[in-house]
């Protein structure tokens, strides 16, 4: 029995004897300079990577000033823009920026205002009578002190109608309107419109007939009816 297990042994070591080197795991040799301080790495170092570009500082570049407005956080932002401004101008390390809070959005308030119309009283004056008169005849006027009827036509006055009986409008009576312009008199003033009559003035206070030429009879011009 055991020239039989030292048999085995032995094929065992021989099949260990025959295995190719190359199915071994061998290290890298790495070569380490004699004067080196630092222990040889058992990695060897990464492939450096290029920095990024700094744009180099010009000496005889200046940034040009600028003021900000001294508000929050307007202020913020305006430092912020001039550190850029004068980094894409000069060059050199980039700045650093200070952070800023969110600028705050403005609400818009409506309101309705509710308003009430002012009740607004318009006094107008009387406009001249457009009617047009048939010829030869004269607009009304005068009448009671609660419906008193005026003259509505510019340089025209009320009278006593000469033609009808009554006292007219010195006793609350109708009369004519009639134009105040004088008629007869010392220089016997002739009336405008041909076929009118000068009648004497109710108001210089006598009775006479300014046709005769008096110098104190004035008249005014009346058209007969």
């Amino acid at each position: 029995m055991q020239p039989l297990l030292l048999l085995l042994s032995l094929l065992c070591a021989l099949a260990l004897a025959q295995t190719p080197a190359s199915s071994w795991c061998q290290c890298p040799q790495v070569k380490c300079p004699a004067d080196d301080e630092v222990s040889c790495p058992t990695k060897p170092p990464a492939t450096p990577t290029a920095p990024s570009p700094v744009l180099s500082a010009n000496a005889a570049c200046e940034c040009e000033p600028r003021v900000c407005a001294q508000n929050w956080p307007d202020s913020c932002y305006c430092g912020n823009a001039n550190k850029q401004a004068c980094f894409n101008t000069c060059g050199g390390i980039k700045p650093s920026f200070q952070p800023c809070p969110p600028r705050d959005t403005p609400s818009v308030i409506t309101t309705s205002l509710k308003t009430t119309p002012k009740s607004t009283t318009t006094t107008t004056n009387p406009l001249p009578s457009t009617t047009k008169l048939p010829p030869y005849t004269h607009a009304p006027c005068g009448g009671g002190r609660a419906n008193y009827t005026e003259c509505t036509q510019p340089n025209y006055m009320c009278i006593k109608d000469p033609y009808r009986p009554g006292c007219g409008p010195e006793c609350d009576g109708p009369g004519i309107c009639v134009e105040d312009r004088m008629c007869g008199g010392f220089a016997g003033y002739p009336c405008p419109s041909l076929g009118q009559r000068c009648v004497d003035d109710p108001r210089d206070g006598d009775d006479c007939d300014p046709r005769l030429g008096a110098a104190d009879c004035g008249g005014l011009c009346v058209w007969p009816h």
